[in-house]
């Protein structure tokens, strides 16, 4: 009698991934931001005060029509300020994703063009949407261990537990599979 086979498609996968991420991954906004490199910020900061005194220069020699005046010099900071945060934001966003591709071993250089080329920031929401989980240290020995394993390739533990009977994952707290019924090892009787 032939074991049942566990039909493999890419959609239950992609759901065991999302899974996994929910409950291993915590994210806190403070953290996320440490991930853009210190050159990009002071980059954006540089740009955003080039800009202003570029616009400032200008309004001397040129002067700003269409408000009177003396209203003209914070006019011009309003529109270049309204202008300047959210390129600086898009190109923040920009050098997120390439360090965050990095830190998940993802190719970043790629990931990055995607994300500055494909148009309506398609590219950005595409890298979103499929991008490797992060590693985590193996509980028992301590190994980096990528979220599509399911053994650590150091001391062999299981990372994913799985029922014996029909191969699907369990959690480690359950009695019985979900999915067959099948009483599990730990389960107390």
């Amino acid at each position: 009698m032939s074991e049942p086979q566990q039909p493999i498609t890419g959609m239950s996968e992609r759901m065991r991934l999302i899974r996994f991420r929910m409950n291993r991954e915590t994210f806190r906004f403070s953290d996320e931001i440490r991930v853009i490199p210190r050159w990009v910020v002071y980059l954006v900061i540089g740009l955003f005060i080039v800009a202003q005194a570029v616009a400032q220069i200008v309004n001397v020699f040129e002067p700003f029509t269409g408000v009177p005046p003396k209203w003209a010099p914070l006019a011009l900071f309003g529109i270049v300020t309204a202008i300047g945060i959210p390129v600086g934001c898009l190109l923040l966003l920009f050098g997120y994703v390439n360090r965050d591709a990095k830190r998940r071993g993802m190719h970043s250089v790629l990931w990055t063009l995607a994300a500055i080329l494909v148009p309506y920031l398609i590219g950005v929401i595409v890298y979103f949407l499929l991008r490797e989980p992060l590693a985590f240290d193996c509980p028992q020995c301590g190994v980096v261990v990528s979220a599509r394993f399911n053994y650590c390739p150091g001391c062999g533990y299981i990372l994913h537990p799985a029922c014996p009977q029909c191969k699907h994952e369990v959690r480690e707290g359950d009695r019985f599979c979900p999915h067959c019924a099948h009483r599990l090892a730990g389960a107390v009787t």
